[in-house]
């Protein structure tokens, strides 16, 4: 076993990226940038990786080598072939003792194929660091270290994380969002600020949904499924979709009065600052588009009132929105 030889692997990528960053920086602050080597999909030679692992240095004798993508990583946006890996860890395992020992290696694999033989000489050779997806307890602890020094109750945190989700890099970027947009006086955070500032699974669905219905209806199509699997429910995706056709046509409402200030919009309607903002920029795009808006809108209306009266059945609605979806948009 090889006390400085690491394998990071793990379905958190948060928590490894989280250590890796920490071991980094204190390995700078003590050793310098000429003595870190980190190889990445934009930058993994073999023949790089071999001179920064055992070729000793004119200026620096301890040594940090981190390489990505090894034993093979099976998440996307590896570049790195499995017989490439398979050689590279033959040629590192019969040289491994030839490593200087100042030299750290972290190995990082965020989905590593542990059927393989280079996983297998992992486990048996070196140092392995499980990242585990966090728990519950450890989700909360997350968010309320994110949110100092407001603090939050543990009602109020438990309905943050359900509508958030377990993503520790959006709950902690809804946490930001949450802590730099309420007023400096704030101390206790409340259901209503968390409704008011961050948006949910579903809602970040809902934005992608809304970015690609002009532009690529399928595209939007696919992510309106996607949010039907994301969702509690119909009601709330429904919910969703109907909202954010009421910004459109409050938006498109306001132009035609000849009101074009968000700052204004935002005053009379209350509307979250972030969505006018971003919408108030396609107005153009909504103007040309308000006939299809107001149409898919009032379909949307009648189909949930066809459901809730018993003439549809609820699992009728993904089909019969895809269906009002593209025909729509084809007029």
């Amino acid at each position: 076993m090889y006390a400085s030889v690491f394998l990071f692997y793990g379905e958190n990528t948060y928590a490894l990226r989280q250590e890796l960053q920490r071991r980094k920086v204190n390995f700078l602050e003590r050793y310098g940038q000429d003595a870190l080597f980190h190889f990445s999909n934009q930058n993994r030679d073999l023949g790089m990786i071999k001179q920064a692992l055992y070729a000793g240095g004119l200026f620096v004798s301890k040594k940090m080598v981190i390489i990505e993508g090894v034993p093979k990583d099976t998440s996307e946006g590896n570049t790195l072939s499995a017989d490439k890996i398979e050689k590279f860890f033959e040629d590192f395992q019969q040289n491994i003792d030839k490593l200087p020992a100042d030299t750290i290696v972290i190995l990082l694999s965020n989905k590593p194929d542990k059927r393989t033989k280079p996983f297998k000489r992992c486990m048996d050779n070196l140092q392995l660091k499980n990242f585990e997806p966090y728990k519950e307890p450890q989700l909360k602890t997350l968010i309320t270290s994110q949110l100092e020094p407001l603090k939050i109750g543990n009602e109020e945190l438990s309905y943050f994380l359900l509508k958030i989700g377990d993503d520790p890099y959006r709950l902690v970027s809804e946490a930001e969002k949450l802590k730099y947009g309420l007023p400096p006086a704030t101390s206790q955070i409340t259901k209503e600020q968390i409704d008011e500032y961050c948006f949910g699974m579903v809602e970040g669905d809902s934005f992608a949904f809304f970015d690609q219905l002009f532009s690529d209806p399928v595209l939007a199509a696919q992510t309106l499924e996607k949010m039907k699997s994301d969702g509690e429910n119909r009601n709330t995706a429904n919910g969703l979709l109907t909202r954010g056709l009421k910004v459109y046509l409050t938006l498109l409402d306001y132009h035609q009065q000849g009101i074009t200030s968000a700052k204004e919009i935002i005053a009379q309607t209350k509307l979250n600052p972030f969505v006018v903002h971003k919408n108030l920029k396609n107005i153009s795009i909504l103007l040309s588009y308000q006939d299809f808006i107001k149409s898919f809108f009032k379909q949307l209306i009648e189909l949930e009132f066809a459901i809730k009266t018993g003439k549809y059945p609820e699992s009728y609605y993904r089909l019969a929105t895809k269906s009002i979806l593209l025909s729509e948009h084809q007029k």
